[in-house]
């Protein structure tokens, strides 16, 4: 969802609120590109938390990346995803062209975001 100029990524799945306190920014996203996905990292208490965001969600992070809003994950408090836009700019930089990430993914990305 939009707010303003920040966009508000909400969760499909149900996490305990005492998790939501714990859980903090991991500072980096991957490529998935077997399932067409980033994969923004959360920490939870030393541990690695997958924030999936599937192709699905692309034209809003492009938005939100080419206007350079804050994105927050909504929990019982707000997560800020602080490193989004670096993490985007480098996946952005690296992906196009890149057979390692697999063509359907080079592909997917290059549509999407209109970069090669």
């Amino acid at each position: 969802n939009q707010e303003n100029n920040d966009l508000l990524l909400i969760p499909t799945e149900e996490w305990p609120e005492e998790e939501w306190h714990n859980l903090s920014d991991g500072m980096r996203m991957l490529a998935d590109s077997d399932a067409l996905t980033f994969v923004y990292v959360l920490d939870l208490d030393g541990e690695f938390v997958q924030l999936r965001l599937p192709k699905q969600t692309w034209p809003s992070l492009k938005t939100a990346y080419e206007q350079g809003w804050e994105v927050l994950v909504q929990g019982p408090p707000l997560v800020k995803l602080g490193q989004f836009h670096q993490e985007m700019e480098y996946l952005l930089s690296n992906i196009p062209g890149n057979g390692n990430y697999g063509s359907d993914m080079v592909e997917t990305v290059e549509k999407v975001f209109q970069v090669s």
